[in-house]
């Protein structure tokens, strides 16, 4: 091999390690911006932990200056009321710590207290935590405003009755000034919209047209959206059947 040979070889060698490194340095360096973007979004994500933590001791505080009884009581009426079951009931309660106080909602049958979804399922879940909205919305002053996607719909699983959920939304907008738009698939919670809309598809275009509220009880396979709206500003109580302490 001649000297130039053996020249021409390691100049190929070491522009074989310099195109590595280059490549490991674009490589790190892309690392490096993926590694700034994480913190970026940890550090957003922090600030918004903040306000979070900051709103729920709002909130604790709210709760607990009008009274965790009337909470337990709202919510409790609107067990009674859906599931027709006088034992059914919601307790919130409160532990003392050295950080300060903490809650957890329970729910009771008789003599039996458990977790809500662990002891009860959705259906229960589902209206303790439609109500808990109810009354954030009325302690915030909030819009009476709220949008349903089947978020009801395991309540007639476990021993609900759909017809007395459509009851309670009506009350809460006819009685308390609440506008409620609700998507389901279960012709009994539409027919008590004061507007119907189906939603189908044509030449594979979605079209929504309104209908009629009673032929809604005849066709359970479609997917209906209804909505109900109230002007009363009154909230108390929500649920008059089951005679609720009042929000306010």
């Amino acid at each position: 091999m001649t000297v130039d040979q053996a020249l021409v070889n390691r100049i190929t060698r070491f522009r074989a390690g310099q195109e590595r490194l280059s490549q490991q340095l674009l490589y790190e360096q892309q690392s490096i911006l993926r590694l700034e973007a994480k913190i970026a979004q940890l550090e957003a994500d922090k600030t918004l932990l903040v306000k979070a933590v900051g709103l729920i001791d709002r909130c604790i505080q709210i709760i607990s200056a009008n009274g965790i009884s009337k909470i337990e009581s709202i919510v409790t009426g609107g067990l009674h009321l859906v599931f027709d079951d006088p034992q059914l009931g919601l307790i919130v309660e409160k532990k003392e710590g050295a950080r300060g106080n903490t809650y957890e909602l329970l729910m009771r049958k008789g003599d039996a207290v458990g977790k809500p979804m662990e002891s009860f399922g959705g259906g229960p879940c589902n209206v303790v935590g439609f109500l808990l909205r109810i009354i954030l919305i009325k302690r915030f002053k909030l819009a009476k405003f709220i949008a349903l996607d089947e978020s009801l719909i395991n309540v007639g699983k476990q021993g609900g009755d759909l017809s007395r959920v459509s009851e309670m939304l009506q009350k809460l907008c006819r009685d308390h000034g609440f506008t409620i738009l609700a998507i389901t698939h279960e012709p009994m919670l539409a027919s008590a919209a004061d507007s119907v809309y189906r939603v189908s598809t044509e030449n594979g275009v979605p079209v929504l047209r309104k209908v009629d509220s009673v032929e809604t009880e005849t066709q359970d396979t479609r997917r209906d959206l209804s909505q109900c709206a109230g002007d009363d500003p009154s909230l108390s109580p929500p649920l008059a059947q089951a005679e609720p302490a009042p929000l306010s």
